[in-house]
């Protein structure tokens, strides 16, 4: 079911809140698709038989994180079709954005360490290729900008492409949010979700982050 954030209070909490819908809207979008591949454990609810079935968190209570989406995968490679997303207003649990960037990329680290506990082939390929992307993004605007200015028009190609699929796929996502004004963001957003997809990439696998007041490894 939907997470939002809310009462954002600076520039940085609202783009959080932007992007923040755009990973909701991707678990929605997979499970939708009967590919379940991720979901927040702040709105999620499971059959107690299907719970105990699947021998509960067992093989993943070990981990600071992650265990809501391990489970989710876990039901998901038994009961694929079995799995719904509540799109509803009315279902909606709204929560707050970090309100600087040190909590905010600690978060992110701790969200991306457990993608090194996948079991899924194909959510694993499409997460690396998806980073692989965002890193020939990076360095094609690098190059652009120092010594290869033949890459501006490749680079401003990809970058345009991006921001309009961002879009196509955001715009709902805001309006079931009532958050239009957010699109607003998004040209800002589609350029530094790209270091950052990048920097996550490597440091969330490094699986070391602040959490609660203690240091995880």
């Amino acid at each position: 079911a939907p997470v939002v954030y809310s009462q954002q209070r600076s520039f940085f909490e609202e783009l959080q809140t932007l992007e923040f819908l755009y990973l909701i809207g991707l678990g929605a979008a997979g499970i939708g698709n009967r590919y379940p591949s991720t979901c927040n454990g702040a709105n999620l609810a499971y059959r107690r038989d299907v719970f105990y079935e699947m021998g509960g968190f067992n093989g993943i209570d070990h981990l600071a994180s992650g265990d809501d989406e391990l489970f989710l995968h876990k039901v998901a490679a038994k009961y694929p079709d079995k799995i719904g997303f509540c799109k509803s207003r009315d279902a909606i649990v709204y929560t707050d954005a970090k309100r600087n960037l040190r909590g905010f990329m600690n978060q992110r680290r701790r969200w991306a360490s457990k993608s090194t506990h996948y079991k899924n082939r194909g959510i694993v390929a499409l997460g690396i290729s998806i980073w692989f992307f965002n890193v020939l993004l990076l360095l094609s605007g690098v190059a652009a900008l120092t010594c290869c200015q033949e890459l501006w028009p490749v680079f401003a190609a990809a970058i345009s492409l991006k921001f309009l699929i961002e879009f196509i796929f955001l715009y709902p996502l805001c309006r079931f949010a009532q958050r239009k004004d957010l699109l607003a963001y998004l040209p800002v957003l589609t350029i530094v979700h790209v270091v950052y997809m990048v920097y996550i990439g490597v440091a969330g696998n490094m699986g070391k982050y602040q959490w609660k007041g203690r240091r995880v490894n």
